[in-house]
């Protein structure tokens, strides 16, 4: 586990140099500014595919000039100091997603991948800005989702809730799903998610699709009705005879695969809609139209986790939602980062965190 030295003007990071390469690399810890406060991370998410996409060099909103970045979007640390103009936060509250470079700013020939793999990190204080003047950052995409979790909550279950929150508001933007049918495709966490959520917003059948039973298995633990694995059999046919002859209300795509959505929109009722949260690589999905309801619509759903986080806390905390069967895997310390990547690669991690302090 690394040590951290809040006396010393350098930190540990992990630092993508180059796509293709991870390092643990010494670099300038960030100071806060009048309307920042300085955050000793303790954990960090790491994410199936941004940080994947990332270390690949294939992540979309990531420029391909700049690297060498700081990896991780999912911290959870501990505020140590603040500046002088801070009114949101005060030493000791739990926050999430601490970057130790901003997002679209570079600290000595670094850049922001916003780099919550590090062992500090700022967060800004939005509500003070704005009361200063700064109108303009009254909706700071990053600021917005730099938030205190509840007292208690364990940094595990903060960071956790991170990703779920996500999912969650995506699912909840779907609308009232009550006695409606969904497919989701995919068994990685957000497909897992899903089915969390879709259960408590009515869904009725959820029908998982994949090619991994145990996934499925765990799919069936966390909500989902039905499951069809898509190596064994045919899932329109599979999923039409799951729904009378008539085919999903919703199909939920989430694996970020091609082939997922084109099957996808076969498993569509006529008036049905594929709903998009995967990101695939380039952005572009093919819309097969063969074999699909001579009706349907498709909508891409942009998620806001800080709308929903305060709420999966809630869950996570009441035991509503079990965390051990998200948290598969959690590494010590940040040289266990090439680890971490590699197991996630072979398909071994559901959702895993690095501590860091």
């Amino acid at each position: 586990m690394t040590t951290n030295d809040s006396k010393s003007d350098t930190m540990d990071a992990v630092v993508i140099p180059e796509p293709g390469h991870v390092e643990v690399r010494r670099i300038a810890k960030p100071r806060p500014g009048a309307f920042e406060a300085l955050v000793r991370i303790e954990t960090c998410g790491l994410c199936g595919t941004t940080d994947r996409h990332i270390v690949e060099g294939t992540q979309a909103h990531h420029p391909k000039d700049q690297y060498p970045a700081v990896l991780g979007h999912e911290s959870v640390g501990t505020v140590v100091e603040v500046g002088e103009r801070v009114t949101s936060f005060k030493p000791g509250d739990r926050v999430t997603r601490a970057a130790s470079i901003f997002p679209g700013e570079q600290r000595d020939d670094v850049y922001s991948a916003w780099g919550g793999f590090a062992e500090y990190g700022l967060v800004r204080d939005v509500t003070a800005l704005v009361a200063s003047g700064r109108e303009d950052l009254r909706d700071d995409w990053v600021g917005s989702r730099q938030i205190i979790a509840p007292e208690g909550l364990d940094p595990l279950d903060a960071a956790l809730a991170i990703s779920l929150s996500e999912i969650a508001s995506w699912t909840w933007k779907l609308g009232a799903l009550g006695a409606q049918s969904m497919v989701i495709g995919g068994t990685g966490l957000a497909g897992c998610a899903m089915c969390v959520f879709a259960r408590l917003a009515g869904a009725t059948p959820i029908i998982a699709m994949g090619r991994r039973d145990d996934r499925l298995e765990l799919m069936r633990q966390l909500g989902a009705d039905e499951t069809i694995n898509s190596r064994e059999q045919d899932v329109p046919e599979a999923v039409r005879a799951l729904t009378h002859g008539v085919g999903a209300a919703w199909f939920a795509e989430a694996t970020g695969v091609d082939e997922v959505f084109v099957t996808g929109l076969r498993c569509l009722a006529p008036g049905g809609t594929a709903a998009i949260y995967g990101a695939p690589v380039g952005y572009r999905y093919t819309l097969a139209m063969k074999g699909a309801p001579g009706d349907f619509a498709v909508r891409l759903v942009c998620p806001e986790e800080h709308r929903s986080y305060a709420r999966v806390c809630s869950l996570l905390m009441s035991g509503a939602i079990d965390a051990t069967l998200f948290r598969t895997h959690v590494w010590d310390g940040l040289d266990q980062l090439p680890t971490a990547l590699e197991q996630q690669a072979a398909g071994a991690v559901v959702k895993g965190f690095v501590r860091i302090g």
